[in-house]
């Protein structure tokens, strides 16, 4: 006798309570065609360490971004009662070099060292008061020597404002920087330095100088005034 054949297909197992019907894609939960969702829990520290994130780059900028405070609130980076960084610079349209200490302290005078620029507004103002005040220095022969740094500014440019503003002081071109930025630490024009006859600073001046205020430092370096 021949034995029959059941042809049919198997049926499939009927889950038992208690039993999930399996997921549908692989056997490890992912779904079809694609890699596994982040669970609930991992996408929320996603996005609270992308705020975080955010949250340090703004405080970053905050911090580092240039102030707009006026700038004689500020400190400059050579304080009262520190030596001023002797310096050597190309004298604006030539002739010998600009020597900050052959200026001053090896001729036993105070300084009023200014920075500028032809395209700053302020020194636009301030440029023929000092032009002035050393004009009347010289003449009357007060013991005060003026000396400009003349702060990355084309030398035709340069030229033509002192010769506008009358300045005959010595002015230094400081074409790289390297005094203005690295040895002064200065980032903004114009800015004033009173060097005493020893070489020391004795006062600060950051933002340009009225005509009161620059009375009131030359008679303090010549020791007319506190």
């Amino acid at each position: 006798m021949n034995d029959v054949v059941d042809a049919s297909p198997p049926e499939a197992a009927t889950p038992q309570p208690g039993e999930d019907n399996p997921p549908p894609g692989g056997n490890d939960g992912t779904p079809p065609g694609g890699p596994p969702l982040p669970s609930p829990r991992r996408l929320r520290s996603l996005i609270i360490g992308l705020v975080i994130a955010a949250i340090l780059a703004v405080l970053l900028f905050v911090v580092l971004r240039p102030s707009n405070s006026p700038r004689g609130a500020s400190n400059p980076g050579i304080g009262v009662g520190a030596t001023a960084p002797d310096f050597t610079l190309p004298r604006l349209g030539g002739g010998q070099p600009v020597h900050l200490d052959a200026l001053g302290v090896d001729r036993h005078k105070a300084v009023i060292l200014n920075f500028f620029a032809s395209w700053c507004g302020p020194c636009q103002a301030e440029t023929p008061m000092l032009a002035k005040a050393a004009a009347a220095a010289e003449a009357s022969g007060t013991p005060v020597q003026f000396v400009g740094v003349d702060v990355n500014d084309p030398s035709a440019a340069a030229l033509a404002f002192v010769h506008q503003t009358g300045v005959t002081y010595p002015v230094g071109a400081d074409r790289t920087l390297k005094v203005t930025s690295v040895d002064y630490a200065l980032n903004g024009q114009p800015d004033s330095f009173f060097i005493d006859a020893s070489g020391h600073v004795i006062g600060t001046k950051l933002g340009a100088l009225n005509a009161a205020e620059l009375q009131q430092w030359i008679k303090r370096l010549t020791g007319g005034g506190s």
